[in-house]
């Protein structure tokens, strides 16, 4: 039995709009710098517009090839994509890490960087998230939706106790002597028609 794919978290989508958010970002930005480096290339700066050029160009495409790193990672936390939440812990990992580096120099926003990164481990290590990603139980279809709860049924003869002969049993088992039973008199020992409070025989009162 397939198990059942959890939604996703609402966290998840907020990261995963910021991370195309940057990603696109970061393309804007790099082929902007490509366009900075042609022009560099164009205008002698006493053979230092080649240099530069140079440079801005390899500038370029850290930023281009990060910047497809950012769109593939938000592309794969919309789509729940096991390797995206790893590649989340890497970058939140490294970003703690360069957060506290520039802490050391004395920078205070750096805190605020590594408390922002450290938040970011500890949501990716949550239960639900993990289940989104693969990385945790499941929700089974068979859990999600169980069945309704049968109830028992009982028949009216269940409680009907058992019939001896000359006696009819009522609901609850009891039983009762019939009106169109034989009876005899207890002086004479004549039978004695139903319905009469005497003897017809000897006269005994029953």
């Amino acid at each position: 039995m397939q198990s059942q794919k959890p939604p996703r978290p609402t966290g998840v989508t907020i990261i995963a709009i910021l991370a195309l958010a940057i990603g696109v970002i970061g393309l804007i930005g790099g082929a902007m710098l490509i366009g900075v480096s042609a022009m560099f290339a164009s205008i002698p700066l006493l053979g230092l517009g080649g240099i530069f050029a140079g440079l801005t160009l390899i500038i370029a495409g850290v930023v281009l090839f990060f910047a497809f790193i950012w769109v593939l990672v938000g592309w794969g936390f919309l789509n729940g994509k096991g390797w995206s939440w790893t590649v989340g812990l890497i970058f939140s990992f490294l970003g703690v890490l360069l957060a506290i580096g520039a802490a050391a120099t004395g920078s205070l926003t750096a805190i605020v960087g590594v408390l922002i990164w450290g938040l970011m481990i500890y949501y990716l290590f949550t239960g639900p998230v993990k289940s989104f990603f693969g990385k945790g139980p499941a929700i089974n279809p068979a859990y999600a939706n169980p069945p309704a709860a049968s109830r028992p049924s009982f028949s009216p003869t269940s409680f009907v106790g058992p019939s001896v002969a000359g006696a009819s049993t009522g609901s609850f088992g009891g039983s009762h002597t019939s009106s169109n039973t034989a009876r005899f008199c207890n002086s004479c020992g004549s039978t004695v028609s139903p319905g009469l409070t005497k003897c017809s025989n000897c006269g005994a009162s029953l």
